[in-house]
Parts: C-alpha cells; sequence; structure tokens
C-alpha cells in the first residue's frame, strides 16, 4: 500500500506542477512528512533528489521558442544555486527537526504569497525587459548572488528555488513576468542541486527507493497537469491552493512551536 500511496502522490504532484507552474517540492515535502509519517530532513532530501534529474526540459523549451529566455542570465543563476544550495544543505543537516520544520513553514506561507502575485501578474502585459547583463557586469553580479541566495534557501528546504527567484528577476533586474519564468527554467536543467543533495545524503537523509518511484510519476503528471491547463481555469485553481499553501505553512509553524 505505501509502493500504491508514493504513486499516487507523485502522479499528484506532477499535475500540480504542471497546471499551476509551480516546484513540486512545496506540494512533496509536506505531503512525504505529514502522509508517509517521514521526518522534516528525510522529506527533504528526498525531495532533492527527484530534482536532479533535468525535469524542467520541455518547460523550457517552450519558453526558448517564444523568445522568453536569456541563456547568459539562466548561466549565471544555474552557477549561484549550484554555490548557495551546498551553503544551504550544510546549514540545514544539523538543525533541529522541529526548527527546520519551522522553517519550512514560513518558506510555505512566503510561496503562497508568490504565487498568488504570480497569477495577478499572468494576464498583465510584459513590460519590456532591461539591458542583458553582458552589457553591465554589476548587474550579472547581482543576478548571480540573487541565484546564490535563493539557492541557499533552496538547499535548507529541500525545494527548488524557482519560487523565489523569479520574482527576483523581475523586481530587482527588469525582467518581465515571462522571460524571469523562461531564464529561471535554465538552472532547472543542470543538476544544480547536487551539492545540496549531497550534505543530505552524506547525513542519511534521502530515501532512494521512494525517489526512484517518484520521478516517473512526477513527470508523466507533469505531462497531464499541462494538458488539463488548457481546459481549466488554472487561475483560480492556484488562488486556491495558494490558499491552503499558506494555512499548511501556518501550521507547520505552530506545531513545530509546540513541539
Amino acid at each position: 500500500m505505501t509502493t500504491v500511496l508514493i504513486v499516487v502522490l507523485s502522479l499528484t504532484v506532477g499535475v500540480l506542477v504542471g497546471l499551476l507552474g509551480i516546484g513540486g517540492g512545496v506540494v512533496l515535502v509536506p505531503a512525504l512528512v505529514y502522509l508517509l509519517h517521514y521526518d522534516q530532513h528525510m522529506a527533504q532530501g528526498t525531495s532533492l533528489f527527484i530534482l536532479l534529474p533535468p525535469i524542467g526540459l520541455g518547460a523550457l523549451r517552450e519558453y526558448w521558442k517564444n523568445g522568453q529566455v536569456d541563456l547568459r542570465a539562466g548561466i549565471y543563476c544555474a552557477l549561484g544555486f549550484l554555490m548557495g544550495g551546498y551553503g544551504g544543505g550544510k546549514i540545514a543537516v544539523p538543525m533541529p527537526s522541529n526548527v527546520l520544520k519551522a522553517i519550512f513553514g514560513w518558506f510555505l506561507m512566503m510561496s503562497a504569497v508568490l504565487l498568488w502575485r504570480k497569477m495577478r501578474a499572468a494576464n498583465a502585459p510584459d513590460p519590456v525587459d532591461a539591458a542583458s547583463p553582458e552589457e553591465n557586469p554589476l548587474r550579472a553580479l547581482g543576478i548571480f548572488c540573487a541565484a546564490g541566495f535563493c539557492g541557499v534557501a533552496a538547499g535548507m528546504v529541500g525545494i527548488g528555488g524557482g519560487v523565489l527567484l523569479v520574482p527576483l528577476l523581475s523586481l530587482l533586474f527588469g525582467f518581465s513576468q515571462h522571460r524571469a519564468q523562461g531564464t529561471s527554467l535554465i538552472a532547472l536543467i543542470p543538476p544544480t542541486g547536487l551539492l545540496a543533495f549531497l550534505a543530505y545524503w552524506r547525513a542519511g537523509y534521502v530515501d532512494l527507493h521512494t525517489g526512484v518511484l517518484l520521478i516517473p510519476g512526477v513527470f508523466i503528471g507533469g505531462i497531464l497537469g499541462g494538458m488539463m491547463a488548457r481546459q481549466l481555469n488554472a487561475r483560480r485553481m492556484a488562488e486556491l491552493f495558494a490558499g491552503l499553501m499558506f494555512l499548511l505553512g501556518g501550521w507547520q509553524v505552530f506545531s513545530a512551536w509546540r513541539g
């Protein structure tokens, strides 16, 4: 029954990823904690494992065809993610589980607010992008540092950092919403979470068996979710899901504080 539950869970996570355009970790980590009773460290380490394959390749192809990818900036993002993720993993591994659970809860609430903002901005006309980073070395350094910060956060909570990187690229560096999303996907193609994953792996906080079962379902579910997004009101569903994420994050913080 556990294997069946894992497969169903992976398909559900994949559908939500494809339908709402969110990172699977924000769903997967609390599901592993509350449904499979994983320790917070183990849930986050296992979540990092499923991010190692290039799961964003199909989405990146669509953004690339529409000219919504800044390749050079994406490379800076990938390098920042790689370095920052290692630091985040090293910080998270020795933390008490209830402290890490509270941090993840705060991150869930922040992710819910950012998802709500993303849905509100999705139908707005895109502004003209600012000058590309190759014309301004300080801007390129800023993008690298912002991605590094997102990598630290991702390594600490065991999820992809795109939920933070996309709004930072928009607010700090003048990227349009769509171009920020397309550029951030470059950081998901190489295994930028590898160093963070290794920090959890060395501490024994990765369940490979569960991770291997999860990967195909998340991939297939993502395709199904993308197909469903054309038929359903994805914005309304995303706003509802953002509300549920915020409540779940608040519950995690409360339960960690009580524990």
